[in-house]
């Protein structure tokens, strides 16, 4: 991950930090498996003013890709890059980027990304704040019974999606939410947002359309709502303003389960 990378995710993390509080604590030691690292692991998050929806696949030759999307402060952006891993001691690994490394703790399936902007560069606040994945649920290789089974990228069917979805959401930002996909690659997405009190409501007439692996899309008018199955949750980006929802430009991505 180059520095320019690693300077958009600090600064939408850092606006979780300022406006949240959510500083970061150290996973307590344990001892995992040196190559434990290697599989899928995903984070999905959803704020007011911070969401990111990312995936880190780390393979056992030491390489690793980081990819999605994540948006907060003002910025939304998709990354695509690519990192080294090794194990450290303990629950310790460390991920690196030239002469950048992040400090990684393992614990069972949950995995924290430790950050510290200053210390990297990136922005002058020296504090220390984690980033949470958990392991993808996708199939696991048992090809080689004397390694560690890896996790691969969940596969679906093309019309897993097909039913009825819903989240809901109390907070600053409450929303309910509905989607009902049909076997024929139609829809609607319906739902009400309550931002400190000003409520709106929405329903839209979508299609639907398999794109690979565990990913769709939802299309209505020119508008493209990515969607992702992770586990039993079916996961959709959107962008409320673009519902009608006035003063949240920002794309959420909210989980949802089938009803």
């Amino acid at each position: 991950m180059n520095v320019k990378l690693l300077g958009g995710v600090f600064v939408v993390l850092l606006v979780c930090v300022c406006v949240a509080g959510c500083v970061g604590t150290q996973t307590p030691p344990t001892e995992t498996a040196p190559d434990a690292l290697v599989g899928t692991w995903v984070g999905v998050e959803s704020g007011l003013l911070v969401s990111y929806d990312l995936t880190l696949v780390c393979n056992e030759d030491g390489t690793a890709k980081l990819t999605g999307s994540f948006s907060g402060g003002g910025m939304s952006k998709n990354l695509n890059a690519n990192l080294k891993w090794e194990y450290v001691s303990g629950n310790q690994y460390v991920g690196k980027s030239g002469d950048n490394s992040l400090a990684i703790y393992l614990v069972g399936n949950a995995l924290t990304i430790t950050v510290n902007p200053k210390k990297m560069g990136i922005a002058d606040f020296d504090i220390d704040f984690d980033v949470n994945m958990k392991r993808s649920t996708g199939a696991v290789s048992t090809a080689t019974a004397t390694k560690t089974p890896t996790v691969v990228p969940t596969t679906t069917s093309p019309d897993a999606v097909v039913g009825s979805w819903k989240g809901t959401e109390d907070g600053v930002v409450s929303y309910d939410l509905t989607m009902v996909y049909k076997a024929d690659g139609t829809g609607t997405i319906a739902g009400t947002f309550n931002v400190m009190g000003q409520e709106k409501s929405f329903t839209k007439d979508v299609t639907w359309e398999y794109l690979n692996e565990n990913k769709y899309q939802a299309k209505y008018g020119s508008e493209m709502l990515p969607l992702q199955l992770v586990g039993t949750e079916l996961v959709v980006t959107l962008i409320p303003s673009k519902l009608g929802v006035e003063g949240l430009d920002n794309p959420l991505s909210i989980p949802t389960s089938k009803v």
